[in-house]
């Protein structure tokens, strides 16, 4: 980013401009971008493209029109102190003073005060000068042709050209890492970096690789497009600073790419921990060898990671699913390789309960545990982040025993090395009672979403408690239902139109499934709709969001749901302390998941039947039991509609009152 103000020390003394140019301590600098502007503006860019090119983003175009008028003073000023008179009137010529088009060339030479008023209306230029000029561009004794006064006027535009690019190479100042920041940025803008911290410009690009993509969080009041036209400008300016910014430096977090990493494989048998997409095997630890696969048998699956990978594609029903079941295999894998110096084919019994025994229990931090969050791209990651609790080495003992037992099936092992394993701990029978609100808890819930008139976001909340209460969809389906997933019809024993929500994907394996919208959750859909500006639910543009940032209006990620409703908890436990001490307690540890449960217990309460329960949430059944047994969605749906209404009436009344 440029401006005007970076013009000031050469329109205040001109006479002290080259000096300044030459020392390396001047405030206000010509840099390449004020030479690259000027350069679009000779060439006819119109002046609002240039400002979204090279002007600031807290500012308006008529700050690019001065910047214009001060660069052109400038280089007039500086070419006639280096004797370039030529330049110095060159680079004055507005846009369009030097006609190109035959339809231009074709008409009557204009008059010479015709000609003023275009080329020179300020009055810079003298009468001997001016005429010159005018006897280049409109030659008395040259051939009437178009072509011939097309060709000198390509050649003028070239002089134009050369005639900037020699003050280019005379007065271009590239930055240095050294350098105040404060003689490159608008002056707003460079006291926002100073106020944190910042220096230098070597103090700015240790600070963008240091926080990397949302660096500018650490700033005040500096806010992500103004981040980028710093970012731009240290890319612009990289060869000069001697500094290429890192490509996750660039992009969100969300975007980072695992590149595999280039790490040498020692005595041809080492193996550097890296995760499953970047691991380096070699050849003999690559378990296409393993003393347990079962041989003479037709599996095409020839190493570990092909094994491993297929898995993976068969078992797993959703990303978190995939995440975690990725995570316990590619611990397994490392170990294997690294510790015990076998491929994962080749493990035994012993070996298998030494990793969920013993080596769970307490993995070596300067080998395996990574420090802080590090993600799967960079050379610091590590599978650990410290040692697993009984809980979890449980899990893994059985995501691990199922995986193996899975490659037994497909005759890639010959033996489930997991198979007959002593449990790491007793898993902990599921209480529903503790992890979902009873009709009181669920009262002072919604109170805490409940006003009498309501900003966005707070509808916003409104609407995902009401959403998540009603259908009992994890947080990652809540993020991505959108309106296309609507559909209204008829259900048998409901007088009203029904509304449903398709749910799941089943390119991810997971079973496709619809959900049902009570008609108070339909209403407070349609009353957000409207305050975003939007037509109704089924005339809104494709994939709109049901739950939307308040922002941008773009969808909210699974994370942002959980932090919603953990606002909307933690407000609603303070509230219940304030009534009665230690009422609270349990809010306060409730989350997204907690709804879920909710949904269930006070459904099945009011008569719903299980089956049509656990085909709402997605739950896995048996098919023979769900052939013999029939539910009644209309139950299902009537239950959850009384409760919504008994609730809405509490409200209302505890407001009158």
């Amino acid at each position: 980013m440029i401006t005007s103000r970076q013009m000031v020390d050469f329109k205040k003394e001109p006479s002290s401009a080259q000096a300044d140019l030459q020392d390396g301590a001047a405030t206000r600098r010509l840099t390449r971008q004020h030479f690259a502007l000027y350069r679009g503006y000779l060439d006819g860019v119109s002046e609002a493209q240039l400002h979204a090119s090279y002007g600031d983003s807290g500012s308006d175009v008529r700050s690019t029109r001065r910047l214009i008028a001060a660069l052109r003073d400038t280089l007039s000023v500086l070419a006639r102190r280096a004797h370039d008179t030529e330049a110095a009137h060159l680079l004055r010529l507005r846009p369009g003073s030097i006609p190109s088009t035959p339809a231009e060339l074709a008409g009557n030479a204009p008059t010479l005060e015709t000609f003023r008023e275009r080329v020179d209306p300020e009055g810079v230029f003298g009468e001997a000068e001016l005429l010159a000029l005018y006897r280049e561009s409109f030659p008395a004794d040259a051939s009437p042709t178009v072509d011939r006064r097309t060709a000198r006027n390509m050649r003028l535009r070239r002089r134009q050209a050369d005639a900037l690019a020699r003050m280019e190479a005379t007065l271009v100042h590239d930055p240095r890492p050294d350098h105040p920041i404060d003689g490159w940025f608008e002056p707003a803008v460079a006291a926002r970096l100073t106020a944190a911290g910042i220096e230098t410009i070597s103090d700015l690009i240790a600070l963008v690789e240091r926080r990397r993509h949302r660096w500018y969080t650490a700033v005040p009041r500096l806010g992500p497009k103004g981040a980028q036209r710093i970012v731009d400008w240290l890319q612009l300016h990289s060869d000069a600073l001697g500094h290429r910014l890192s490509p996750l430096a660039l992009v969100p977090r969300r975007q980072w790419t695992p590149a595999v990493p280039e790490r040498p494989i020692a005595n041809g048998d080492a193996v550097a921990i890296a995760p499953l997409e970047a691991i380096r095997v070699p050849a003999p630890l690559d378990g296409s060898d393993g003393t347990n696969r079962a041989r003479g048998s037709n599996c095409l699956l020839r190493t570990d990671i092909e094994a491993i990978n297929a898995w993976l594609d068969a078992r797993s029903a959703s990303d978190h699913t995939r995440r975690a079941y990725r995570r316990e295999a590619e611990r397994l894998l490392l170990w294997a390789l690294v510790e015990k110096r076998k491929p994962l084919s080749s493990l035994t019994s012993p070996d298998c309960s030494e990793y969920v025994h013993t080596f769970l229990l307490n993995p070596s931090p300067g080998r395996w545990v990574a420090k802080g969050r590090v993600e799967r791209c960079l050379a610091a990651w590590r599978p650990f982040a410290g040692p697993l609790s009984d809980r979890s080495r449980e899990t893994a003992r059985s995501i691990l025993n199922a995986m193996c037992e899975w490659l037994v099936g497909i005759c890639y092992l010959a033996t489930n090395p997991f198979s007959g394993m002593d449990r790491a701990a007793t898993p902990p029978i599921f209480d529903a009672q503790t992890r979902s609100l009873d009709f009181g808890q669920w009262k002072l819930v919604f109170d805490a979403v409940t006003r009498r008139k309501y900003t966005f976001v707070e509808h916003r909340d409104r609407l995902a408690l009401l959403l998540a209460y009603a259908t009992g969809l994890r947080r990652a389906e809540l993020a991505h239902a959108t309106t296309d997933m609507l559909s209204v019809g008829r259900l048998r024993g409901v007088d009203a139109p029904v509304w449903r929500l398709s749910v799941g994907d089943a390119s991810r394996r997971s079973a496709a499934r619809s959900v049902l919208l009570p008609p108070i959750v339909v209403e407070a859909l349609e009353e957000n709709l409207t305050m975003r500006g939007l037509p109704s639910v089924l005339d809104c543009p494709e994939r709109t969001p049901l739950l939307a940032q308040a922002r941008n209006g773009g969808s909210i990620t699974p994370d942002g749901i959980g932090k919603l409703f953990r606002a909307i908890f933690a407000n609603a436990a303070a509230a219940a302390e304030k009534k009665v001490p230690g009422s609270g307690r349990l809010l306060s540890l409730a989350s997204t998941h907690w709804l879920r449960h909710t949904h269930s217990a006070h459904a099945l309460a009011h008569g719903a039947d299980i089956v049509e329960i656990g085909r709402g949430l997605g739950h896995a059944s048996s098919s023979t039991t769900s052939v013999y047994l029939q539910g009644d969605s209309s139950r299902r749906l009537l239950g959850v509609e009384r409760l919504l209404r008994e609730t809405f009436a509490l409200g209302q009344s505890s407001e009158s009152a």
